[in-house]
């Protein structure tokens, strides 16, 4: 029942990425819903939006869900850019709710010095324009937006998971939220996952922060960084400083056995790099076949 996959290439139209998902053997996938390196968004037509449908049905991708372009910056110290990333919200909200795609990621933000409680009100503000402004009347859909942990790099917000429930709790009661846990940032902030005691204790801490059920999706990476080292650098598999048990242990909880988990392990020409650490992934889960 694991929904297990990768973020996937948009490239040539959103509707190409669930043929390239299959190819790397995935279950789920995320993608960009637009360019990840401009502000413009290239409007998707009805013809695209069906023929992407039908290609995850075609494709046997179970679900989809978005990330949000990393321009966005609801809590730049530019306060130009802060408002260009709400209006940047609300069009990726718009379109995600156009693709019926359940979920976007975001990365909460980096203040440029600031201070954190500037940019958590900031975040909030975004936030909710974003979602009051965002057009969800083709569907009726209105997408859930998941607070991305970070590493903690610079002046980045949501590497605490006590930053994280202070957002939910002033967005939960306007707008769908949750939580996606990237297991290299999470790692790199602090919070170890190297052994079964470690991921337990770190879980408990989550939960009490936050709550357990608040995690939508996850992002399996394993980190270069060392724990603690609030360093953004993914790395494969077992190849990382997290290590093969980590993940182990965070396949076999069955408390997420359903939960979309994504790879954004480094990538290759192709697919097989994509293909090696999901095989790797898969081979972690212990069954109860005979």
């Amino acid at each position: 029942m694991h929904l297990l996959g990768a973020h996937v290439s948009i490239a040539g139209g959103v509707d190409k990425a669930p043929e390239r998902g299959r190819r790397a053997t995935c279950d789920v996938i995320q993608i960009f819903t637009k360019s990840n390196v401009q502000w413009a968004a290239r409007a998707i037509g009805t013809d695209e939006q069906a023929r992407f449908l039908a290609n995850l049905a075609r494709h046997k991708i179970r679900m989809a869900f978005a990330h949000a372009c990393y321009l966005i910056n609801l809590c730049s110290a530019d306060r130009a850019i802060r408002r260009r990333s709400q209006q940047a919200l609300a069009i990726e909200l718009s379109r995600c709710s156009f693709l019926r795609l359940p979920c976007l990621v975001l990365h909460p933000g980096s203040h440029g010095g600031q201070g954190e409680r500037e940019a958590m009100k900031w975040i909030v503000e975004g936030a909710l324009w974003a979602a009051d402004k965002a057009d969800y009347s083709a569907t009726g859909m209105r997408p859930t937006l998941l607070l991305e942990t970070t590493a903690g790099q610079g002046n980045s917000v949501g590497w605490r998971f006590e930053q994280l429930a202070a957002l939910l709790a002033a967005l939960e009661k306007t707008m769908p939220v949750g939580v996606c846990f990237d297991t290299c940032h999470v790692f790199a902030a602090g919070y170890d996952l190297r052994t079964a005691e470690a991921y337990g204790r770190t879980m408990e801490e989550l939960h009490r922060a936050i709550g357990i059920h608040r995690i939508r999706a996850f992002h399996l990476n394993d980190s270069r960084g060392g724990l603690g080292s609030r360093l953004d650098r993914h790395e494969h598999i077992g190849r990382g400083r997290v290590g093969l048990q980590g993940f182990r242990t965070l396949l076999n909880d069955p408390r997420f056995a359903r939960c979309p988990m994504v790879i954004e392990t480094p990538k290759g020409k192709n697919c097989r790099l994509d293909i090696a650490n999901l095989r790797r992934l898969r081979s972690l889960i212990v069954t109860d076949d005979i």
